[in-house]
């Protein structure tokens, strides 16, 4: 740290000739006066000091009959002394490190992490309702009550935590363990299989919904301004937002471009044949399957249909064994 401190401030290596060279030290340290690296060279001596000491050194070597002259300059002031004149590149240097300054006291990621039955997108849904995401100050945001709020509103959530990572919000999660429902049940009923019954309905008119127009909007990002690239943007079916923001050294800085894609739905009459009708029954009856026999071994199925002029019902009941 001091060699660091030493190269900012700037340093000299320097040799005192041509006059008593013991003199001037002793006179140099009495004072106080410090003198690194002093070694011995012939009619004199070398040495390293800082440039405000060097500055002091003519007047003493002046009065012990010599004369001090610089070697080598290094450090930081003389890197920068060729840019004395060239004001903008300060400037410039400075703004940016303000800007990066003002920009790390903003939340621009936020990541979600040990989640499994709980979506990324629900837990984001409900930090932005409360005011936790991208653009936001750290400052702004009490983390230890929002971990509260969340462990009070998911209970699958035993454990959270918001640690700040530069700009990014890493939300680490900690779920709760599931009890073993199914082993429970079956104590209580004595059996291990069972009969189930579902029922489903498809219906001979039906719409086929398709994209009649596709229309993109975008608009530049600065900071906190939108600035919209379209005169009027008219609201779609279905609205696709993409952002892309610039990226400095992995810090994403809030200047980008956002692109909303507006798809506009048209629906057209369409009615099915026998065929196609038990198919899409059966199609709704297997995704039932899926969703309610889940977690079940099905030994035995039966199933029968009734077709009229409107609609189609399956009726299916199974014998089934939990795995």
């Amino acid at each position: 740290m001091i060699g660091l401190f030493r190269w900012m401030f700037g340093y000299v290596k320097f040799a005192f000739t041509g006059g008593f060279a013991e003199n001037f030290l002793t006179e140099c340290f009495a004072d106080g006066i410090e003198l690194r690296n002093v070694r011995r060279i012939e009619h004199g001596f070398v040495a390293y000091c800082n440039l405000k000491v060097y500055k002091k050194l003519h007047h003493y070597a002046f009065r012990h009959g010599g004369k001090v002259k610089v070697i080598k300059k290094s450090g930081l002031p003389f890197v920068l002394l060729p840019l004395k004149n060239r004001i903008g590149f300060f400037v410039g240097m400075l703004a940016f490190t303000v800007i990066i300054s003002f920009l790390s006291c903003f939340i621009w990621n936020v990541e979600i992490v040990g989640n499994a039955r709980i979506s990324d997108t629900m837990l984001e849904s409900y930090l932005e309702n409360h005011n936790f995401k991208s653009g936001v100050m750290w400052s702004s945001v009490d983390r230890d009550l929002l971990c509260w709020d969340i462990m009070s509103e998911f209970e699958d959530i035993s454990w959270v935590h918001i640690n700040k990572t530069g700009t990014t919000a890493r939300i680490e999660i900690n779920e709760t363990k599931l009890a073993d429902k199914n082993g429970n049940e079956d104590k209580l009923k004595g059996i291990n299989v069972m009969r189930k019954e579902l029922q489903t309905v498809a219906y001979r008119e039906q719409k086929d919904m398709t994209v009649s127009d596709r229309k993109n909007y975008k608009r530049i990002r600065f900071f906190f301004a939108d600035i919209p690239l379209y005169f009027e943007m008219q609201q779609g079916d279905i609205s696709n937002q993409s952002e892309s923001y610039l990226t400095i050294k992995d810090t994403v800085l809030p200047i980008g471009i956002i692109e909303n894609e507006e798809c506009f739905l048209s629906s057209v009459p369409k009615t099915l044949s026998d065929d196609e009708l038990l198919a899409l029954a059966e199609k709704k009856l297997a995704f039932l399957e899926e969703k309610e026999l889940d977690g079940y071994e099905i030994i035995n199925k039966s199933q029968e249909h009734q077709m009229d002029d409107d609609k189609c019902v399956i009726s299916a009941a199974y014998i089934v064994r939990r795995k």
